[in-house]
């Protein structure tokens, strides 16, 4: 089972890295928008979800359906506290960082981000519990980087090289309107990480490796993240296997 975490800064290229590792690996490619969608149909009703299951399933409905797998089990086993999806869940994890950038004036704003980041935080580990997966943005190395075999990943760029690549991706004319977004996105960012975890998105100490995609290629860094991605899926089986042989009862 593989699971890769990355987390990028605007225009840094995270994004196209992480689905070309999740193409190259045949891994699921999972981002705030697909977050949203996930949550869309997981809120859905069982009869909806029956007729789904009579199709070919999209990966959205396919993730859907086993986190709600996953919630009933934790429900029925007393393990699970209020399910964490209900109305409006959608848009609350589509919700970008640039909407993060000022701290929250009323307690209710506070309850709201509060909110935001323990939603965040509970999809992102049932997620990784799934697995086979790249998981992009939202915190995904803080919150699971204490989770066995799950490789963190981070990116930065130089800030020329973002302007660039937001104005071609964002079709923004004005190199000056580009920068003043990636400078209030980063802001927005760091806030988000500084409330949630106590940490910074540029720290080095949660990731395993950052990547400078000013300095290495795309291409490069995706096949070096494969490398290392698959080094970790042996080293999270090793650890599975040690920890059941020590739990397994033995025979009399």
């Amino acid at each position: 089972m593989t699971v890769i975490t990355i987390e990028g800064r605007l225009g840094a290229g995270g994004p196209d890295l992480g689905r070309m590792i999740a193409r190259d690996m045949g891994l699921d490619f999972i981002d705030r928008l697909m977050l949203a969608d996930i949550a869309k149909r997981v809120g859905a009703t069982v009869t909806a979800l029956a007729e789904q299951e009579t199709r070919v399933p999209s990966l959205a409905n396919r993730l859907a359906q086993a986190i709600q797998r996953m919630l009933h089990r934790s429900v029925i086993a007393g393990m699970g506290g209020d399910p964490y999806f209900g109305p409006g869940i959608d848009q609350l994890l589509a919700r970008p960082y640039s909407e993060m950038e000022e701290p929250p004036h009323t307690s209710a704003e506070e309850i709201d981000e509060q909110h935001f980041i323990d939603t965040a935080a509970e999809v992102i580990r049932d997620l990784a519990e799934i697995g086979n997966v790249v998981l992009l943005g939202r915190g995904g190395a803080a919150i699971l980087h204490d989770t066995p075999a799950v490789l963190r990943v981070g990116v930065v760029a130089k800030m020329e090289d973002r302007i660039t690549r937001v104005q071609e991706q964002m079709r923004i004319e004005n190199a000056d309107e580009a920068e003043s977004l990636i400078k209030h996105t980063d802001m927005a960012q760091h806030r988000y990480f500084e409330r949630a975890f106590e940490s910074s998105p540029i720290d080095p100490f949660l990731y395993h490796f950052m990547w400078n995609t000013s300095d290495v290629s795309l291409e490069y860094a995706t096949q070096v993240t494969i490398d290392a991605a698959q080094v970790m899926s042996e080293k999270g089986l090793k650890w599975a296997e040690s920890t059941f042989a020590q739990t397994e009862p033995t025979s009399e």
